[in-house]
């Protein structure tokens, strides 16, 4: 659990070479701008892998990015070649996208997080990670009723 917590704080370290122009754009990225953003999980890995602590980490946060059905970036990994913690953080992730205000959208709400998720169920999401997030997933709710205060954010 201490490893996946510390993945997730980090999985998106390479994007650290990506210009903030890019990050931040309000609009459509193009193919070219969209193809720096892939190379993230990647360079992560890369920053994080000299670190011998980190060794295993450095690998959820290389393929958080993988989908469930073999389509995702960068190494087309699928089902169980992924990492756990790499599965459990595409969802988390996600949700949290979603969730979350962006210079290109309006953050939506948590139902309809839920059901995208579950609509990319064995897609991109392996659909036993979606079965646990769904048996947690009203806590989320319940959270952000209560604020930030009391232990906060989805």
């Amino acid at each position: 659990m201490g490893d996946l917590e510390l993945a997730s704080l980090l999985h998106d370290v390479g994007k650290i070479a990506v210009p903030e122009n890019i990050l931040n754009k309000p609009g459509r990225l193009t193919d070219q701008e969209f193809a720096l953003i892939k190379e993230h999980p990647a360079r992560g890995e890369s920053i994080l892998r000299p670190v011998i602590e980190l060794k295993d980490i450095a690998r959820v946060v290389r393929a958080h990015h993988e989908h469930y059905n073999g389509s995702g970036y960068p190494d087309g990994l699928k089902g169980r070649e992924i990492p756990l913690g790499a599965r459990i953080m595409a969802v988390a992730d996600a949700y949290d996208s979603i969730t979350s205000e962006r210079p290109y959208r309006k953050a939506a709400s948590h139902r309809y997080a839920v059901k995208e998720i579950i609509r990319c169920s064995g897609g991109q999401f392996d659909p036993e990670v979606v079965e646990h997030f769904l048996e947690i997933s009203n806590t989320f709710v319940q959270e952000q009723a209560q604020g930030p205060a009391a232990g906060g954010q989805a």
